[in-house]
């Protein structure tokens, strides 16, 4: 975005999910002084890339130039995290973005496990919500930022004309977008280049296989199960996702048939009349098994409180909801798993 205000934010784990839920529906900090001090210091960014910058579009279709191998990154989205880790650049990561005022602090955004694998703690959170904490940005010294659309337009502009930092926007609307976030981080560190080539070919190979069992599953006329996908409930129906979003892409590909593929937003909840009449062959529930916090609606023991959820008759599974909300290379890695639940005859178990 040059930097309109996104269509519909995609469902993240970077808010509490009722407060995530609310967003989808209707679509400080540190010392003055020491952000004024950073800011004399900084200035603004240079008009044209030197030898050591590099210029990258973002998701956004925003033409962005950026020091290349930034010692100092401020990371705002857990699904930009994932990508960093596996290219091997945890080591610059200096803030996250997440929500320390919230009972849980960083747990409100990342999942135990991620913060056990990743190595945060909420000594590592910038606060994001209800808005970004530019000042406590600034005060980092971080050479880049890279956000998602969750970061307002506002934010990114005080970002990037104030303080002259430079904010690059990932935001995947399909599988295919992820392994291009993933080119775009190694064009930004080309220190990480080999990283990036290989899971590019990892994320590129597991696509492809995906596509050829689709492709076969079609040519010889196999059904085609429908499915639910859905990462949250409440009294009135099951949070999906429509036409044009990373989540009905995830299905497309598995060979399934997006129950909610009629919903004319990207993200919408499917009223419960509506999934009880369908009958999904597969409701593949996102939850979590160890999170109080940001998933407290979407534990095992919770999902059966579903609206009719007795009276759905096709099978359940449930899955991490990590893997579903969150467009990064995790979720590609899901695929032969997920081809497997839907079609479990036809494609084997894959390997762990």
């Amino acid at each position: 975005m040059s930097l309109n205000p996104p269509p519909s934010p995609a469902p993240r784990r970077s808010l509490p999910l009722v407060l995530v839920v609310a967003a989808i529906l209707v679509v400080a900090g540190v010392s003055i002084g020491g952000t004024a001090a950073y800011f004399d210091l900084k200035g603004s960014s240079s008009p044209g890339p030197s030898p050591s910058s590099v210029v990258v579009t973002d998701d956004t279709g925003r033409t962005i130039t950026a020091p290349q191998n930034a010692p100092r990154m401020l990371v705002l989205s857990p699904s930009i995290m994932d990508i960093v880790f596996r290219l091997g650049l945890r080591e610059h990561v200096v803030g996250v973005g997440c929500s320390p005022s919230l009972t849980g602090g960083i747990l409100n955004e990342y999942s135990p496990n991620q913060t056990m694998l990743w190595g945060l703690t909420n000594a590592s959170c910038v606060t994001d919500y209800p808005t970004l904490n530019t000042e406590a940005v600034a005060n980092l010294t971080p050479g880049l930022v890279l956000a998602s659309t969750i970061t307002s337009q506002n934010d990114v502009d005080r970002l990037t004309q104030t303080y002259g930092i430079p904010v690059v926007i990932l935001a995947p609307a399909t599988l295919d977008g992820i392994v291009g976030d993933v080119r775009i981080v190694g064009q930004l560190y080309p220190a990480a280049a080999s990283n990036a080539t290989a899971l590019e070919s990892q994320l590129g190979t597991t696509l492809s296989a995906a596509t050829s069992v689709d492709t076969n599953l079609t040519n010889t006329a196999a059904p085609i199960p429908s499915v639910l996908l859905s990462y949250y409930f409440d009294s009135g129906g099951y949070y999906s996702y429509g036409p044009g979003s990373f989540g009905a892409s995830l299905i497309g590909l598995a060979a399934g048939d997006n129950l909610a593929g009629a919903v004319p937003l990207l993200y919408a909840e499917v009223n419960a009349t509506v999934v009880l009449n369908d009958q999904p062959s597969v409701i593949l529930y996102g939850t979590s098994w160890n999170d109080p916090y940001l998933v407290s609606f979407e534990t095992p023991t919770v999902w059966p409180t579903a609206p009719y959820w007795g009276q759905l008759t096709g099978q359940k599974i449930p899955v991490d909801v990590t893997l579903v909300t969150e467009a990064d290379p995790s979720m590609i890695l899901l695929l032969p798993l997920l081809m497997h639940w839907l079609h479990p005859t036809l494609v084997p178990t894959p390997p762990a």
